[in-house]
């Protein structure tokens, strides 16, 4: 692999050098940076992600190697999920929960006043394995649901998933290696896939999609140490990194409303800006029980993504439910621009320029499209038009490529590409309805 990627580089490199060089279809000198900037900035998230990645749980099991005392620690973990209506995947989640290799843990299940079978499946757990049940009497969202787990945890690593995702058998073991041989990380994304890949193109089309934000995007940003989500199927966060800060997290407010969506971001933003939200919220909620029952100083923690913690979860299998997740999705992206957005700048440079460049891309991307595939084709320059979305395929056939360079077991990886037309034709517009509708908080799978 290390061979091959170098050449991926070069031939990015080529692309970029032959942009700079020609410039005869791109008479607007704006729209002809953005698009050197866009080539620019795969060749910069490609190469450093492959130059400076060092997965987390390799330096663990490097520092357990001379450090015995260590490996014998075994601290409590508390693993949580919240439910609501989920009677078809609840069992299957709490099973790969109860199967893990790591002995020491305890499970917490909100049941967020479901009204179908899921209380009934909850109870039988309850009464047959070590499962701490809550049933709350009314609906009160993902937050806050979780929120009441976190008053009732005793651990000092807090694990959390999503209703519909499972586990691999030796999750939580990984993520505590990495806990305790590293004391200055306050939160680790596992790596996802799809669940339910094979059910059809579009889950297939999804399931690579995620191998790449995991394995290239987020393995980038935890080479700085900046990762910006600590995604639901699989999210681990040390106790002292995010317990005081729970009351900003479940009273998140976005323009004047409650906002209900962002809960991976949102979370994430705050251990990443820990120093300064901790002053936050001891001055907005001094009462609060996180605030009054323990103190943690504040800290600049590291945020990391390891591959070796593996989670699957069910991908929407349907047009309309994969809209309705990418609009909340879209909503949560928006409204962390003015949350992650506000510090991040702060953190290494790469990381801040690449966080702040994708705000700029997905902001553009609408007007960017429009002017490629309709205003100039109107005007009779198809050649723009081809040229753009041949460059779309390119940039979805990179990562397919490194999705069978990391991979070579699998065959998904040639739907990647397919992703990208999605996201050009049809996605990207949706961040226009998201801005218009950004406080329409109605949550639903679909």
């Amino acid at each position: 692999m290390s061979s091959i990627v170098p050449l991926f580089v070069c031939f990015l490199l080529a692309i970029l050098i032959g942009k700079l060089v020609t410039n005869d279809h791109s008479p607007d000198p704006l729209l002809y940076a953005y698009g050197i900037t866009v080539t620019a900035a795969l060749i910069f998230l490609i190469s450093l992600r492959y130059i400076k990645y060092v997965d987390p749980y390799v330096t663990a099991l490097d520092t357990l190697k001379t450090n015995p005392n260590l490996r014998e620690a075994k601290p409590l973990v508390s693993i949580m999920v919240a439910v609501f209506n989920e009677e078809r995947f609840i069992s299957a989640c709490i099973e790969s929960l109860l199967r893990q290799t790591y002995g020491n843990t305890e499970i917490i299940v909100v049941n967020d006043a479901s009204t179908d079978g899921t209380k009934k499946i909850l109870d039988e757990y309850a009464d047959q394995k070590k499962i701490t049940v809550v049933h709350l009497a009314q609906n009160v969202g993902k937050k806050k649901a979780l929120a009441e787990a976190i008053l009732l945890a005793e651990g000092d690593v807090f694990v959390f998933t999503d209703s519909d995702s499972r586990w691999g058998v030796h999750a939580v073991e990984y993520i505590v290696d990495i806990f305790k041989t590293q004391p200055d990380i306050g939160a680790i994304s596992g790596h996802t896939r799809a669940n339910n890949a094979n059910r059809n193109l579009l889950t297939k089309i999804q399931d690579t999609w995620y191998e790449g934000q995991f394995s290239v995007r987020k393995a980038f940003e935890s080479s700085f140490d900046a990762v910006t989500c600590v995604s639901g199927p699989l999210a681990a966060f040390r106790r002292a990194a995010v317990f005081n800060l729970i009351p900003l997290w479940i009273n998140d407010r976005f323009l004047g409303s409650e906002f209900k969506f962002a809960t991976d971001r949102t979370k994430t933003a705050l251990v990443l800006g820990h120093p300064h939200f901790t002053k936050k919220v001891r001055k907005l909620y001094p009462d609060s029980p996180f605030v009054t029952r323990e103190e943690h100083p504040p800290q600049h923690w590291r945020v990391v993504y390891t591959f070796y913690a593996q989670a699957k979860t069910n991908v929407p299998e349907t047009l309309k439910s994969f809209l309705k997740q990418q609009i909340r999705w879209k909503k949560s992206f928006l409204r962390n621009i003015w949350l992650t957005g506000s510090f991040y700048w702060q953190k290494p440079l790469p990381a801040a320029l690449m966080y702040y460049l994708r705000i700029v891309f997905v902001l553009m991307g609408p007007f960017i499209i429009f002017r490629h595939l309709v205003w100039l084709p109107l005007h009779g320059d198809w050649y723009s038009a081809s040229l753009y979305v041949s460059g779309i395929l390119f940039v979805g056939f990179t990562f397919a490529a490194l999705h069978k360079v990391e991979r070579p077991e699998e065959s998904g990886w040639i739907y990647r590409p397919l992703m990208n037309l999605i996201s050009t034709f049809l996605l990207s517009w949706l961040i226009l309805y998201s801005l218009f509708t950004i406080k329409k908080m109605v949550w639903q799978r679909g």
